[in-house]
């Protein structure tokens, strides 16, 4: 499997292990420096890495276990965790897709996507004042489906991304401290207790999805 020869040749092997939206990075070598992909040179490398994307992740995709987690850096992570559908965050952006469905924790990441801060419907819908989570367990959610790059079909979708679905958010009234990963993790045990014993009203969700074993 091979990208686009225009392509720069460390892509696969870096957006491969991505843990954040990586669609904009693709770019072309050229004298004068990097320039961004035509349309159909950026498909071309995202079809690729559509196919690199369904080998194993964190956990190979038939361990269909009931929970999962991901690391998103805040703001990101912040815009998810709110509980209002017609604002929140409802689609994760990424370069890669996953056969799994089920209950996903939302984690929020150490590093901060300071770009992201100045954007308009960043700063319309978080306070001024809002203070960012960093390295906790933020929110619960369902991660519903999985949608190849359809256009802005809500106004957090990325042009060139997977747009994962995210369902029934509920976000941590106490965020539980934990170190994330890249890809999809599975919390332990130890986590999920910390989770429900800070947030007893998120036992039950817990536990039913922990019955389920599997989406």
């Amino acid at each position: 499997m091979t990208l686009a020869p225009v392509a720069d040749t460390a892509l696969l092997a870096r957006l491969s292990l991505e843990a954040v939206p990586t669609g904009t990075y693709f770019r072309t070598r050229t004298p004068a420096g990097a320039l961004p992909l035509t349309p159909q040179q950026q498909r071309t490398n995202y079809e690729a890495l559509a196919a690199v994307s369904q080998r194993p992740h964190t956990v190979a995709d038939h361990d269909l276990t009931p929970i999962r987690c991901m690391t998103i850096r805040p703001p990101w992570s912040d815009l998810i965790a709110i509980e209002d559908d017609q604002v929140a965050k409802r689609i994760e952006n990424r370069v890669w897709s996953t056969r799994w469905r089920g209950t996903l924790l939302i984690h929020a990441g150490s590093e901060v996507d300071t770009r992201a801060l100045a954007l308009p419907a960043v700063r319309q819908t978080l306070d001024a004042d809002y203070e960012l989570v960093r390295g906790a367990v933020v929110a619960i959610a369902d991660l519903a489906g999985i949608h190849a790059d359809d256009g802005a079909c809500t106004p957090w979708s990325q042009e060139g991304c997977f747009h994962w679905e995210l369902a029934r958010v509920q976000r941590l009234t106490t965020p539980v401290p934990a170190r994330g990963t890249q890809r999809l993790w599975k919390p332990t045990p130890k986590l999920l207790r910390r989770i429900g014993d800070a947030n007893p009203y998120l036992r039950g969700r817990l536990a039913a999805a922990n019955a389920g074993g599997g989406a």
